[in-house]
């Protein structure tokens, strides 16, 4: 049996096991992310020692895929360790895929969490940039970013009204992205308030994410529609997002769901 905790951010939530040697983490991540044959969840990380930080964070997708990076998951992460003593002090360095990340925890006297972590500066190199795609002969125009992991980022009058479920889907899966891609689509309330519903790939849509809303937050400034502190209102909750000239600060909820065990069977 493999014993394990339930985090949530913001509605988007994880499965963190600290020992799983003698498992395919991908398959794995498959088993217990299955919201009716396993635990159910967004993704799995994993704990594991680094050499070039205080700890490392490996995240898979619910579809047993890895994931460079994700923003509500590492403050998920960084409640864990923190909690588990895995750290000695409220600030420290997490390893990832996408490069090493700083975490700044916040507690109250009512067990509270509050997360902050500099997700990195975004990167607009090596991606298709502002692009047109017609899906069912609906046009949508994206701007594509790296944040940690790889973004686009749709403008939209109305979210209510979009069918994310159909349009997030035959973005992610568009033959101009090899790798898939995660779709965020935007609604502008002021220049100090975006709504932000995201369709992750390897996922599908989810409550929040957290990079996604750091994209959304950087190309919405970038256009001149927010500033560069803004809150990102997301169906899970809200999510504030500063970009710095150091990279893109996120502050948000990590909270404990559950802790047990969970047993593993082959073939299930």
């Amino acid at each position: 049996m493999l014993k394990f905790e339930k985090y949530h951010g913001t509605g988007n939530d994880f499965i963190i096991f600290n020992d799983t040697e003698d498992y395919d983490p991908s398959r794995l991540a498959q088993k217990v992310c299955d919201r009716h044959f396993g635990i159910g969840s967004d993704g799995m990380m994993l704990v594991e020692h680094s050499d070039i930080a205080d700890v490392k964070m490996v995240f898979y997708n619910a579809d047993g895929s890895i994931a460079p990076m994700c923003g509500n998951g590492i403050r998920c992460f960084a409640k864990y360790v923190y909690d588990h003593k895995m750290v000695e002090s409220q600030e420290f360095s997490v390893e990832t895929l996408a490069g090493i990340m700083k975490v700044d925890l916040q507690s109250d006297d009512q067990q509270n969490t509050q997360v902050t972590i500099n997700l990195g500066l975004p990167n607009f190199d090596n991606v298709a940039g502002e692009v047109t795609l017609e899906v069912d002969g609906v046009s949508f125009e994206l701007s594509t970013l790296t944040m940690g992991t790889l973004h686009s980022v749709i403008f939209t009058d109305d979210l209510e009204a979009l069918d994310i479920e159909k349009y997030g889907k035959a973005i992610e899966t568009h033959s101009l992205f090899p790798l898939k891609i995660n779709v965020n689509f935007v609604e502008v309330v002021d220049s100090s308030n975006i709504k932000v519903s995201t369709f992750e790939r390897g996922v599908g849509r989810t409550l929040s994410c957290g990079t996604g809303s750091a994209a959304s937050a950087i190309v919405s400034h970038l256009k001149g529609f927010s500033h560069k502190k803004v809150n990102v209102h997301v169906p899970g909750g809200t999510l504030i997002i500063e970009s710095k000239s150091d990279g893109m600060f996120m502050t948000g909820p990590a909270e404990l769901i559950c802790k047990g065990e969970y047993i593993y069977k082959e073939g299930q």
